[in-house]
């Protein structure tokens, strides 16, 4: 009895799983994606400047028009000046750059398709409400013009009644345009500075050694010269030395005076 009870039960808990096996099995909305291409146009666009600023991915050139621009440069782009690829940072000013810039503009229709099917629950005007494989019910707005698929046969929002089974498409398509370039840089770098005559010949010509001067001879001291007394002139007087004393010639004085007194007095005699 209790086997039997069981086999019931679970028969009677499978049986509304078995009844939505047919509605699980239709097709659920299905979306594809597609892109269609259109005719792709290009443009060539040459650019010449020179260089007038550069800091990091920063560039700023004077263009051959006179104007300046700057510009900010793809990281790891580099620049074919006198054949080597150099990056923005290495770029001197006064560097010659030239750019042939590509670009190329493709349009594209992006077109979404969705495919599915479901039973009619509501129509009203171009509201319709639909039961989903999945038991969902979801509300669309249909344009005049678009076509079900009923029962092999095409039929419009108009056409539609509350339980018909119908199959859909839907078809999206958003137009947009994909573009691309492609950036050729050449360039020349500026000359060096010019160098002077006198850098080269140093350049050129080894240093020459300094002489080492030999120490001068101790001169010998020679008297001075006494110059001759000029003719017609009077001998200039000599002078005692300074060490000198007036006595010897007090004393003689003395000696000159006795001598003319004894003459004098030999003669009255």
């Amino acid at each position: 009895m209790r086997t039997t009870a069981r086999k019931i039960l679970i028969g009677l808990c499978l049986a509304p799983i078995a009844l939505g096996l047919p509605a699980l099995a239709q097709q659920m909305p299905k979306s594809t994606t597609e892109q269609l291409k259109g005719t792709p146009s290009v443009k060539t666009e040459q650019l010449a400047g020179t260089v007038i600023f550069s800091e990091g991915n920063r560039l700023v050139l004077r263009m051959s028009t006179g104007d300046l621009r700057t510009f900010e440069v793809p990281e790891g782009r580099t620049a074919l000046v006198d054949g080597k690829n150099v990056t923005v940072d290495e770029l001197k000013p006064g560097t010659k750059l030239a750019a042939t810039v590509t670009v190329t503009t493709t349009p594209i229709t992006e077109r979404t398709t969705t495919v599915g099917s479901g039973k009619v629950w509501f129509v009203a005007g171009n509201n319709v409400i639909l039961t989903l494989p999945n038991g969902e019910n979801r509300m669309y707005k249909v344009k005049d013009s678009y076509k079900f698929t009923v029962e092999g046969q095409e039929a419009t929002v108009r056409d539609l009644r509350k339980g018909m089974v119908i199959a859909a498409q839907k078809i999206v398509e958003e137009p947009r345009t994909e573009v691309g370039s492609n950036t050729v840089v050449t360039g020349h770098a500026p000359p060096p500075p010019p160098v002077r005559k006198t850098e080269v010949a140093r350049t050129l010509s080894p240093p020459k050694p300094v002489p080492v001067a030999a120490p001068a001879p101790t001169p010998t001291p020679t008297p001075a010269p006494v110059a001759a007394p000029a003719v017609g002139a009077e001998p200039a007087p000599v002078e005692l030395p300074k060490t000198g004393s007036p006595l010897p010639l007090f004393g003689l004085a003395g000696l000159l005076m006795m001598c003319a007194s004894l003459a004098l007095h030999l003669r009255d005699s």
